[in-house]
């Protein structure tokens, strides 16, 4: 098993990534080497690193040893400009980082204009069922993994040039396959571990509180955002599950059981390990 690592700060950087992941979650990873370091945002279009920050990490994944792999979201037409403008700062600078796409017209920009840049499929790219709700009914946490569902699209993937596959662990299971069925050099398979999304959107309301009462959403999608988010998730409680939840921004994250997640692991040749939920 290989490691990547996905932090909120490109400060310290454990050499074990095992070491950020939380504390009841530890005991389910195996051996295992860090090989990348993770940074940008898959779900927020506002926590986009600028050029500085963005090359923060590169530097500190290169002092590491490690491959850099910028995260991007889905995007406006703007945001799909700034980071067209990101990528060309970064390669001006001699940089190389994978990039993690969640948005067709990312994937169609790194097709077009920096085709140097290795390709990743990202969460979202994986529409399967996330309700926690549905592990009411499946006791042993066990996911239902019909490959066969998602082969197509593997295929497609592969013949844009996509080196990798990501997901977290979904209820239905199958998205990642086995490895096999891409063709002669099957594409990589990487989970994210060990916070699902349930649910995301443009709407923050984390900036919609920021404004006045009855005001926020009516500025939510057009002002610049202050990242009220960043720093630690907030824990949720909900009345329909019992799973822990966590509001990191504009998306609310879960814990799936650790039976679920643990069937995941046999499936992945990748592990991103996330030291708290973040958008």
């Amino acid at each position: 098993m290989e490691y990547g690592l996905r932090l909120t700060t490109p400060g310290d950087v454990p050499a074990d990534a095992r070491e950020a992941c939380p504390a009841g979650w530890r005991d389910l990873l195996p051996q295992g080497c860090t090989v990348a370091l993770y940074f940008g945002s898959e779900f927020c279009e506002d926590r986009l690193p600028d050029l500085d920050e963005a090359n923060a990490y590169c530097v500190a994944a290169r002092d590491r040893g490690l491959e850099a792999t910028l995260a991007t979201p889905l995007l406006s037409p703007a945001g799909l400009l700034n980071v067209d403008r990101l990528l060309d700062g970064l390669t001006a600078r001699g940089w190389r980082p994978a990039v993690v796409f969640n948005d067709w017209g990312v994937l169609e920009l790194l097709r077009e204009r920096h085709r140097c840049l290795p390709r990743r499929a990202g969460r979202l790219v994986n529409r399967s069922l996330r309700d926690p709700r549905a592990y009411r009914d499946a006791p042993g946490g066990a996911a239902r993994r019909d490959g066969s569902r998602f082969a197509r699209l593997r295929v497609l993937l592969q013949e844009q040039g996509v080196e990798a596959i990501e997901t977290d662990a979904d209820f239905e299971g199958g998205y990642l396959g086995d490895g096999a069925e891409c063709g002669e050099i099957p594409m990589r398979r990487t989970l994210h571990f060990p916070f699902t999304y349930a649910a995301s959107g443009r709407g923050c309301p984390l900036k919609a509180a920021l404004y006045p009462d009855g005001g926020g959403f009516a500025h939510v999608f057009a002002d610049p955002c202050p990242a009220p988010c960043q720093g630690k998730p907030l824990s949720v409680r909900r009345e329909d599950t019992a799973l822990p939840h966590w509001r990191a921004g504009n998306t609310l994250f879960y814990e799936p059981p650790q039976q679920a997640m643990r069937t995941w692991l046999r499936h992945a040749d990748r592990l991103v390990i996330h030291a708290m939920a973040a958008a």
